[in-house]
């Protein structure tokens, strides 16, 4: 059962079960969740990614997005508190606790998963992890444009919306590459790459949605 897992993994992977348990008990595929906290975090609690323009922290790098005059953008443990009172009490003073960072991601997949209808098992949830990097407009926009591609279905992901995104193409500094590649690399990187080593641990075969 252990196989392959990190020992960040082992000491949190019980913290997010509850979490999955308590707030989304029907999620259909929980080693995505366990996929994304090791594509974002590599199960670190102190993880922090720093850049001109953005500060993130924790295991699911919930960020504080700044303007170029250095005012703030967006902030999303503020904006996650503010939407769910299970978060009350999360600020950037506690930013790090792993029980508010694995509870604001299954909450957090769980809004956006609940919103992408128009798909369906592993499209959806590749879309899932497509808006928790990159937002659920640009899922949308994604959706659009392809819509309008020939031979494009916008209820898939590979092969569908991975082929069309109106996010930057330019390689941005401190990233290496794009906004559109990096969202593309996320969800490879979750669904394909990190996912299968998390199966067992929660009794997930192979073709399980």
């Amino acid at each position: 059962m252990a196989a392959g897992l990190s020992v960040g993994a082992l000491a949190l992977l019980p913290l997010l079960n509850a979490a999955a348990t308590q707030h989304w008990p029907d999620m259909p595929s929980r080693s995505v969740l366990a996929a994304q906290v090791e594509q974002e975090s590599g199960w670190r609690e102190r993880a922090v990614l720093k850049t001109s323009r953005e500060y993130g922290a924790g295991l699911g790098q919930f960020t504080k997005a700044y303007r170029a005059d250095g005012g703030v953008r967006f902030d999303a443990i503020r904006e996650m508190a503010a939407r769910h009172p299970e978060l009350r009490g999360w600020g950037w003073a506690n930013a790090f606790d792993p029980h508010y960072q694995l509870t604001a991601m299954v909450l957090k997949n769980r809004d956006n998963y609940r919103l992408i209808r128009w798909a369906e098992g592993e499209d959806r949830l590749a879309m899932m992890d497509a808006a928790y990097n990159s937002g659920f407009g640009s899922v949308l926009q994604r959706r659009r444009l392809c819509a309008n591609m020939a031979a494009c279905d916008p209820a898939r992901w590979f092969g569908g919306l991975d082929k069309a995104s109106g996010q930057s193409r330019r390689r941005q500094a401190g990233y290496g590459q794009s906004f559109a590649d990096i969202t593309n690399t996320h969800v490879r990187n979750v669904m394909v790459v990190r996912r299968a080593k998390y199966r067992p641990y929660f009794g997930e075969g192979i073709g399980s949605r």
